[in-house]
């Protein structure tokens, strides 16, 4: 009973703690051009999807039957209730409301507002719809193989700070309890037996990311965000910690890995270990990697890199074998992600393989 009251209170605090919209004083107040309401700053998804993350991906398993065994032995294995098909709703109709109502928020016109609405909720479902049927987890009532993400917890969660973000700092206390009626909702669906905890966790770490996503990409469409060029915010050296994704582009499994480097005016170092699942050939190996730079654009940067080390193939005749590399990478170079780098890298193995490669860096100024 403790345990499940103690994961109860955790997700509890994962909708009661998110923060509130803060915005600056109104520019203009003339009655002929709405204020404009925007912050310092326009919503980073990254700032709530990285954090999400790492609480979502806590080992889940033992959690998900502490929950489901708690759930029966205070509901029963019949208990149901369908409140929660209706009420993931509310935030939007309060929006909505508010907004029909002559209600100013964040946005100026209405085309902001559904703007944003529209493209968080178009990448929620997208999200929801592909994972689940990617993943196929069986529900806990045996029900349906489309248990994970809970769409009804990411659908809730995106409304309330769809609505946080718009009305948020004028009706501070509206907005939690928004959050509220969301982690209702989440509980409702573990309490209907129709998702297990974990699937309510990654529902709300995506309904809050797209919510992000949708005013970021409002403020773009409208003109209140612009990027900037990284190279006036970001130190010329520092520590980056990167993890990959490759992709065989001959066919065949890919890689994941990571990359511990160095970056510095004219070149990085970077010490970079990988690993291939593959069930028939799994491979290791560790590289020494050296980057330099070949161009500059305004918002990419163009690198060269190599790299040599070691390899173990368990299901080779002769498991060891050196491992040389050779491509090129292609870096975001954009203010908004000052602390964190996106890049694209494609490299060949000469006479092996040929990877395109996803990477994602976070930078520690020395």
């Amino acid at each position: 009973m403790h345990v499940h009251r103690r994961v109860l209170l955790l997700l509890l605090l994962l909708g009661l703690s998110i923060p509130t919209w803060t915005q600056s004083t109104p520019t203009d107040s003339s009655a002929d051009s709405p204020a404009d309401t925007l912050a310092t700053t326009s919503p980073n998804p990254l700032t709530i999807l990285l954090p999400g993350l790492l609480y979502a991906s806590y080992p889940l398993h033992h959690s998900d039957e502490v929950v489901r065994t708690s759930r029966h032995s205070l509901l029963g294995a019949k208990w149901r209730n369908r409140y929660d098909d209706h009420m993931q709703f509310a935030s939007y109709g309060l929006q909505m409301a508010m907004r029909c109502g002559g209600v100013i928020g964040r946005s100026r016109t209405w085309g902001e507002m559904l703007t944003a609405d529209g493209v968080a909720a178009l990448g929620t479902a997208t999200i929801v719809l592909s994972v689940k049927r990617g993943v196929q987890r069986m529900r806990p009532d045996g029900s349906t193989h489309n248990s994970f993400p809970s769409g009804h917890t990411a659908t809730a969660f995106l409304g309330a700070t769809l609505f946080n973000l718009e009305y948020g700092q004028q009706y501070p206390l509206l907005a939690h309890a928004q959050y509220a009626l969301a982690t209702t909702v989440a509980l409702g669906r573990i309490a209907n037996n129709r998702h297990w905890y974990s699937d309510v966790l990654w529902g709300g770490v995506i309904g809050i990311t797209m919510a992000h996503l949708g005013y970021l990409v409002s403020d773009l469409a409208f003109g209140r965000y612009k990027p900037f060029v990284v190279s006036r915010e970001v130190p010329d050296k520092y520590f980056y910690l990167a993890l990959l994704y490759s992709r065989n582009l001959l066919g065949g499994s890919g890689c994941i890995g990571t990359q511990l480097g160095w970056q510095a005016p004219s070149l990085n170092y970077a010490l970079e270990l990988a690993l291939r699942p593959d069930k028939t050939h799994p491979t290791l190996h560790g590289d020494l990697v050296v980057g330099a730079p070949l161009y500059q654009w305004r918002h990419l940067a163009l690198r060269q890199s190599y790299g040599i080390g070691m390899g173990y193939d368990k299901s080779a005749k002769d498991p060891h074998y050196a491992h040389l590399q050779a491509g090129l990478e292609l870096h975001t170079q954009l203010h908004y992600l000052d602390n964190l780098a996106l890049f694209l890298r494609m490299h060949c193995e000469p006479y092996r393989q040929s990877y395109l490669t996803l990477g994602l860096a976070i930078r520690h100024p020395h």
